[in-house]
């Protein structure tokens, strides 16, 4: 039975915002960071709706370490989170200390007690996104997930995908830069692609024309971690 609650304990998601993917200084890498370190479900502080970490619990050197930057660098991030009006990052003063409240989601218009504009990610993958992939390649593959599931194909286009984390969909860099992410979540086993051919009908030619399309799916934590393991 202890084993059992072990690998429950073990098997866990944590929640990653998306209503703030648009914004160019949302820094993801030190905010997924702060989430893998969170605490939820604190009756004490209200976060049904968000996570929290006390700032005395965080080991700044070794959190920068783990991201392969300096300390300086992930301070004055963290101080960027808490600049961005979307307000993804609150610091609160407590009896117990400094706490960072992290609000992965937003309220429902319905249900205040509720949230969405978020999505949910096993804790190992999110760990190896934040330590391994550039930011733009984790805004790519979290928006990936609102429009795409672990079950069927959905086509999404760079154009879409590049808006989405707020570059121009008008450069061809910024689509290259989309193009480029996707193949290196495909590289590293969290996403699934495939292409087709569409036909539509040309006015102007008076024929069918065919287009490619990109279709995408999710790999699930199973796949992830089998593919994971055949590789190693």
């Amino acid at each position: 039975m202890k084993g059992h609650e072990e690998k429950i304990k073990d098997d866990y998601y944590l929640p990653m915002p998306t209503y703030c993917l648009g914004e160019k200084k949302f820094c993801i890498r030190e905010y997924g960071a702060l989430i893998v370190k969170s605490n939820g479900s604190s009756k004490i502080l209200h976060t049904d709706r968000n996570r929290y970490l006390y700032k005395n619990k965080i080991d700044f050197e070794e959190m920068a370490k783990e991201l392969g930057i300096n300390k300086r660098t992930l301070t004055r991030n963290i101080k960027n989170l808490e600049k961005l009006d979307c307000k993804v990052l609150e610091i609160e003063n407590t009896r117990n200390g400094i706490v960072y409240r992290l609000n992965y989601g937003l309220p429902s218009a319905y249900n205040e007690l509720e949230v969405n504009k978020y999505i949910t990610i096993h804790h190992e993958m999110l760990k190896e996104l934040i330590t391994c992939l550039k930011p733009n390649v984790i805004k790519v593959y979290c928006l990936l997930r609102v429009f795409a599931d672990e079950e069927k194909f959905k086509d999404i286009t760079n154009s879409f995908l590049a808006e989405g984390i707020g570059l121009s969909s008008k450069s061809k860099n910024n689509l290259d830069i989309i193009t480029n992410a996707v193949k290196i979540l495909e590289k590293c086993r969290y996403i699934e692609t495939k292409k087709n051919n569409v036909f539509k009908f040309d006015i102007k030619k008076g024929k069918e024309i065919p287009s490619i399309k990109k279709f995408y799916r999710i790999r699930n934590f199973k796949e992830w971690r089998k593919l994971d393991i055949e590789v190693d």
